[in-house]
């Protein structure tokens, strides 16, 4: 049975209307501050942003303890809606008990796969804030995966081998073997170190499923169907050819 982090590896502070979740391994607390991008700006720790439909920050964090000085690297994200609710609901989302937060969900969830041994990004703290009546904000920190970058990164850079093919579909095969089901399986959300190693990331959604072929399959087809895209908006020559004859989702076959 898996630890509740809550519980085992988690400090949880209620301040000023925001719970907050933290890794112990921090060496301060963790205050509402940690989610605001100013807070680091004044400390010059923001590396780098992450411009999508919203802003990602990529954080350095050094704490404060005197006798370890090794850095950190984390990733700050604030959740938005999407879609056409998003014109009224920008950030806002309902809150039916602390559990069912979106950033308190994925970070629990996070959690339970590193317990798993699962390649995925470490959680290191989340945080709800309640806000008007029965609506509340989220926001989450992950430890980022350093020397790494996305798939589609490396399959316009240089092309991917047989081998990272491969590797990709034995990495979302060991994840389908435990029942994890990502929402938003795509070559943005793969990420890859500069050894090869195959992460997921963005778990926003996502959720531990009983293993079947039926979502599985559906699974990897989204995936397919993704690439076919990326080939579509990129110049052919930047793609496979034979990108529906790749091994990667093959991999799901024997599941």
């Amino acid at each position: 049975m898996l630890s509740n982090p809550t519980h085992l590896s988690w400090h949880k502070t209620i301040q000023d209307g925001h719970t907050i979740l933290a890794h112990k391994s921090l060496s301060e607390p963790v205050t509402h501050d940690w989610f605001d991008a100013a807070f680091w700006e004044k400390q010059n720790a923001i590396t780098g942003e992450s411009k999508g439909r919203n802003t990602t920050y990529f954080i350095k964090y050094l704490g404060n303890n005197t006798e370890s000085k090794q850095t950190r690297h984390f990733v700050l994200r604030h959740y938005y809606r999407g879609g056409l609710v998003s014109k009224v609901l920008n950030d806002e989302f309902l809150y039916t008990g602390i559990e069912n937060t979106r950033s308190i969900a994925e970070f629990t969830m996070l959690q339970k796969m590193v317990e798993l041994d699962l390649p995925v990004p470490n959680p290191i703290a989340a945080m709800v804030t309640k806000v008007s009546g029965l609506w509340c904000r989220n926001d989450i920190l992950i430890e980022r995966i350093v020397d790494a970058k996305d798939g589609f990164y490396w399959l316009i850079s240089q092309n991917l081998t047989d081998q990272t093919w491969q590797n990709i579909g034995a990495t979302i095969k060991q994840f389908h073997q435990n029942g994890v089901y990502h929402s938003d399986l795509n070559i943005h959300n793969i990420m890859i170190d500069k050894n090869g190693k195959v992460f997921l990331i963005d778990f926003d959604r996502c959720e531990f499923k009983a293993p079947s072929d039926t979502w599985q399959q559906a699974n990897l087809a989204r995936l397919l169907r993704s690439l076919e895209k990326e080939k579509i908006r990129n110049k052919p020559s930047t793609l496979p050819t034979d990108i529906g004859n790749n091994c990667y989702w093959d991999m799901g076959n024997d599941l």
